[in-house]
């Protein structure tokens, strides 16, 4: 039995020049309608409305049509690239016991209008081989289209000297490359090796003292951290956008629990849908949802998740991965999020 819907949920915004109570107008399934925005809301805040699924008559106002308030619990493992969202998908019986997917395992995250599909090239050769980012149209007898791939970074990428001196090296190191359908670089994530940086790395052994005093004297139990992502210019220090994680510490003997993962263009940089697919790899590598679809090239020792630099915690390493980071409060992350969500 399938259960029949009347209505599609939309979620608007409020504009910058409406208040609350004011009438706009908006689309949905190429139907324009009117909709009263409610008292309460103010610009840059959200909404949702029933919109009938046979549609609406154009410039009709709906009426009560605003969704009340309701509780969400999400738990799903989820993409959202722009406003489009996509889950994954739950491979069949078939689909493990198919042969010809062992050598090249994939993960499809499914959209309404399209598919991200992330396939690793050879399980055979597991840290030479990298993994692809396409993107599948619906559609029986359609081909996903290729938008790039994640590659770990080879000798020939980094500067000579990190190459055939690397014990007096000191500058830009290539860790991690986005490659184009054409084979160029588009982005990358990268280090900076600096004279005498790990030296206080010992001080690492107090962190579990250090994390008690945060967990029972200060109440920063959560961790925002923020990761640069740069051009195909190894030399170049311009950021284009920024992976930005945060942690959540359920007890200070054991490890932090991973609660968000997106990546944000940095102000004035555009990024191409396509490149934010090609970018989307990287946090779901790491995110733990792909683990046993990928176990052979991530996990293996010297496999992607070793190339792959994330968080650690102790911030002499993390400071030389470019990686920043900041405790906060239940109270500022909450309004950390509220502000992401309402802008």
């Amino acid at each position: 039995f399938k259960m029949a819907s009347k209505y599609t949920r939309v979620s608007l915004r409020v504009p910058g020049w409406a208040k609350g109570g004011m009438i706009i107008e908006a689309s949905a399934a190429g139907k324009k309608f009117k909709v009263q925005i409610p008292e309460h809301l103010h610009p840059g805040q959200y909404f949702t409305v029933r919109v009938p699924t046979d549609g609406p008559q154009d410039g009709k106002e709906l009426k009560h049509s605003v969704v009340s308030p309701e509780v969400t619990f999400n738990l799903e493992p989820n993409i959202f690239v722009g406003n489009d969202k996509f889950f994954k998908e739950i491979k069949s019986c078939k689909d493990w016991c198919d042969l010809s997917t062992c050598c090249c395992p994939y993960v499809k995250f499914s959209g309404k209008d399209k598919s991200i599909v992330l396939t690793h090239k050879c399980c055979c050769l597991p840290c030479c081989c990298p993994f692809e980012a396409s993107a599948l149209e619906p559609g029986l007898g359609k081909k996903p289209k290729v938008v790039g791939t994640l590659q770990p970074a080879g000798c020939f990428d980094q500067n000579c000297t990190a190459v055939f001196c690397p014990c007096f090296y000191t500058g830009p190191k290539m860790q991690a490359k986005f490659v184009g359908t054409d084979g160029d670089i588009k982005y990358m994530l990268k280090s900076h090796i600096k004279c005498c940086q790990y030296l206080c790395v010992f001080l690492a052994v107090c962190s579990p003292c250090f994390r008690c005093v945060r967990f029972c004297c200060t109440d920063t139990q959560y961790t925002k951290y923020e990761q640069n992502i740069y051009g195909n210019d190894l030399n170049d220090e311009t950021v284009y956008a920024k992976v930005i994680y945060t942690d959540r510490m359920i007890c200070p003997c054991i490890p932090d629990e991973r609660v968000q993962i997106r990546i944000e263009p940095l102000e004035g940089k555009k990024i191409s849908e396509e490149d934010l697919i090609l970018l989307s790899t990287f946090p779901t590598l790491i995110s733990g949802y792909t683990t046993y679809e990928f176990a052979l090239p991530l996990i293996l020792p010297g496999g992607y998740l070793s190339a792959l630099p994330t968080p650690c915690g102790i911030a002499q390493v993390d400071d030389a991965n470019n990686i920043q980071s900041e405790h906060l409060t239940i109270q500022e992350s909450l309004q950390t999020r509220q502000a992401e969500d309402m802008f």
